[in-house]
């Protein structure tokens, strides 16, 4: 990828975390079911929307979006009152299109088979469109140098990453990760195969800066710099 695409981008792993470092009790768990049990709280979400609302884009797996109703909307947070470009990622190319996301009304929505994650690939990125429910869903198929490239011809150069830790590992393996905003909870689980911050099969050894930590009850945010 050309350094020029590099210095453009801005790339924020947003992600509360258990003090074990686990996203979730299970593979397949809602926000919903992680309020339920005490992982998140009123001021993580605020905290949440208000850093998205920053963003030209969202990146979000797409076995993540199937656990949730929805795409949350921020637009009245956002310098330009509009929602972020929502781009789900799927390496299979399959997607479940009755989910209620992707009839969701003036959420810009996108679906991303992704071929390759190398940031040193040729470029490579097709576009279609399809029109459901009403609704325009973009379809990137390509590499991860092709869909930057395009974004940033488009001047959407930040973007939220949500998650999984599967789709949050491509981006940390590939040195793309600006950002990280953690929400540390007050919970601890303990079992070895859960869904982690970052699941990479990789040493990362990836060394942060801590520019602000706040506290809200038993939860705490900290904001860091990748170095």
């Amino acid at each position: 990828m050309q350094n020029f695409i590099l210095s453009q981008i801005n790339i924020t792993n947003i992600m509360a975390i258990s003090v074990d470092g686990k996203i979730a009790s299970h593979s397949f768990e809602s926000t919903s079911e992680r309020n339920q049990i005490g992982m998140l709280c009123t001021a993580d979400f605020q905290r949440l929307k208000e850093a998205v609302a920053f963003n030209d884009c969202v990146f979000i797996s797409s076995k993540s979006i199937e656990v949730e109703k929805g795409a949350f909307r921020v637009h009245k947070s956002s310098k330009n009152r509009k929602e972020p470009d929502w781009i789900v990622f799927t390496l299979s190319g399959i997607c479940n299109f009755s989910h209620p996301f992707w009839s969701q009304a003036g959420i810009p929505k996108a679906l991303f088979h992704v071929l390759d994650f190398n940031i040193n690939a040729l470029p490579a990125l097709s576009i279609n469109e399809i029109i459901l429910n009403n609704e325009k869903i973009t379809l990137y198929k390509g590499n991860i140098p092709g869909l930057l490239e395009y974004l940033v011809k488009n001047k959407k150069t930040k973007y939220a990453l949500l998650g999984g830790g599967k789709l949050n590992a491509s981006f940390w393996e590939q040195n793309l990760v600006n950002h990280l905003f953690l929400t540390l909870s007050p919970m601890l689980f303990g079992k070895l195969d859960l869904p982690s911050l970052v699941s990479s099969s990789h040493l990362l050894l990836k060394k942060l800066k801590c520019e602000s930590i706040a506290q809200s009850g038993d939860f705490i945010f900290i904001d860091y710099k990748v170095l």
